[in-house]
């Protein structure tokens, strides 16, 4: 008689763990975002900071540092201006801060229309690269890039700094 309670209680937990094993129906999330509408317009720089790479490799206490208020850095405003789905134009005026890109005007372009990653300025035959760190989504309208320095001969990474830029 145990045996065969034994066997009527397995038989009814592995009825129920089967029963409850069903497709999960995922709900649409809606229409994709536009990431060049989200980055369009005028950006005012509020944050930045350096990063030492090659002490955050080796585990150094002292990996980062806030720089924000070493220099002006907060004068620094970024317009990234789009036309319809396509990225246009750029101005960057650095004011009294230091120049974070080469160029100061010119046109812009992503690696990826959907999901970019690097941001390419260029004008004329000057170009620069500046890779994202974080869309602005939502009720943050916060734009994060970063620019990284290597060492001319050898392409080690060095530097790398990280800014924080608010809408204007």
């Amino acid at each position: 008689m145990k045996f065969i309670n034994k066997i009527a209680i397995v038989v009814l937990l592995a009825t129920i763990v089967l029963a409850a094993c069903r497709p999960a129906s995922f709900e649409d999330m809606g229409i994709q975002r536009n990431f060049l509408q989200s980055v369009n317009g005028t950006w005012k720089l509020t944050k930045a900071t350096q990063v030492d790479e090659d002490a955050a490799k080796k585990g150094f206490p002292y990996q980062q540092l806030d720089i924000t208020n070493l220099f002006p850095y907060t004068n620094f405003v970024l317009t990234l201006n789009v036309n319809g789905n396509a990225p246009t134009t750029f101005l960057a005026v650095p004011g009294t801060a230091p120049k974070i890109v080469k160029i100061n005007s010119g046109n812009w372009t992503v690696d990826n229309l959907n999901f970019p990653k690097n941001i390419y300025l260029s004008n004329g035959t000057s170009t620069d690269t500046i890779s994202l760190g974080g869309y602005p989504v939502g009720a943050s309208n916060t734009l994060k890039i970063s620019k990284q320095k290597r060492e001319a001969s050898s392409g080690k990474l060095l530097i790398s700094y990280s800014y924080e830029f608010a809408k204007q």
